[in-house]
């Protein structure tokens, strides 16, 4: 049973790293959008979920249909028992300034509607309103348009929104600007991609499907066994996000995979400045990805960079000709710089890359430690 559970969770960190470095460049590559997808996402639940709006010192014209009937009924009461027009005025906001929040002044058509609507239900008992509160709404719906003739004389009041509301207008507000922004995000990078296919250097896949002594493929000797794979692959200086990874398979049967990458940068600003490459490989079988860093003569050399890089891997100099051979329990690896040309700038010599070509052979190692053909 033991031995169970560790087989199952030996398969499943594997497949979790196999998972892993697959997302890991889609990550790097197109890591803006999915952080504003994301955003987006996120403002989409927050500004259509808690933010809720509250209000206080509402007008009564924001009431329910029944309570607004009794309201203008008491105040229907009040004004033929005082003829105060001033009273009316005040206790149904209509001297307060017209806006959507405020249906008795945003439509003047609102409030005589309301009163109708007390009255109609008070004929068929409905709303419970006596019969000398009908005559006074029927006073009151007589005399509104002259109250609402009569200058103001008191201070205007405004309608105030509680912070959940306003939080939930400025969540509407984050929720446009964010669509917004994706939608131009989406067409520049359309348009980008359209005009551009083949601005980023594509790398050259070579596949021997025979054995043994053959010369067929980039860098293979007569007598030796060719790979199953070989990649050549070109950064140059502004391809921030270079990360070429290649998948190591015979047939459909998943082996491993292999890459190089950025390791270290100086200096600051676009574009980044590139003193050294980490070249790495992932085997399935030994359940660990093995790294070596390619660094420039100015990182080799410098006591500080060359501390920064050590916990990376094993250190070589990155210099055209220069080859190293990582391996795995079951792959093997050969990487040779091709060509190499340093940056000039203000930054020291030889500490930063211009341009520079890889050329990545991987093999399948036979139970005896050879090499196996595909």
């Amino acid at each position: 049973m033991k031995d169970l559970w560790y087989t199952f969770l030996g398969k499943a960190f594997s497949l979790f790293a196999q998972v892993m470095v697959k997302i890991q460049p889609i990550w790097d590559k197109y890591k803006t959008w999915i952080s504003l997808a994301l955003g987006i996402a996120i403002g989409l639940v927050l500004a259509l979920g808690p933010f809720t709006p509250l209000w206080e010192n509402a007008s009564p014209g924001s009431l329910r249909a029944d309570f607004r009937s009794h309201y203008l009924a008491y105040v229907a009461q009040n004004y033929v028992q005082t003829n105060d027009v001033e009273m009316v005025k005040r206790t149904l906001g209509l001297e307060l300034d017209k806006n959507r929040q405020i249906p008795w002044t945003h439509k003047e058509e609102t409030l005589p509607a309301d009163i109708q609507t007390a009255i109609d239900n008070a004929a068929n008992d409905q709303f419970q309103l006596s019969m000398d509160k009908v005559i006074a709404l029927q006073r009151l719906a007589q005399d509104l348009e002259f109250i609402r003739g009569v200058p103001e004389a008191t201070a205007t009041e405004e309608a105030e929104e509680k912070p959940g509301s306003t939080l939930r207008a400025l969540g509407t507000l984050l929720v446009v600007l964010l669509l917004a922004l994706g939608a131009v995000a989406a067409v520049w990078f359309f348009l980008i991609s359209k005009r551009q296919p083949s601005e980023e250097p594509q790398p050259e896949v070579y596949e021997t499907v025979d054995t043994g002594i053959t010369a067929g493929a980039p860098g293979v000797a007569v007598g030796e066994v060719a790979p199953v794979k070989s990649f050549t692959t070109t950064y140059m200086l502004g391809d921030d996000y270079f990360d070429p990874s290649f998948s190591i398979e015979i047939g459909a049967d998943f082996l491993g995979e292999c890459g190089i990458g950025i390791s270290e940068t100086i200096g600051a600003g676009d574009p980044k400045k590139v003193t050294a490459f980490e070249v790495w490989l992932f085997d399935k079988s030994d359940i660990r990805t093995v790294t070596t860093v390619l660094a420039s003569e100015y990182a080799v050399n410098d006591a500080d960079l060359y501390a920064k890089l050590e916990p990376k891997g094993d250190i070589q100099q990155l210099q055209p000709g220069a080859e190293i051979v990582i391996e795995t329990t079951a792959l093997r690896i050969n990487a040779r710089v091709k060509e190499l040309e340093y940056a000039q700038g203000n930054l020291p010599a030889h500490s930063f890359v211009q341009k520079a070509s890889f050329e990545l052979r991987a093999w399948v190692k036979a139970p005896g430690g050879g090499a196996v053909a595909a």
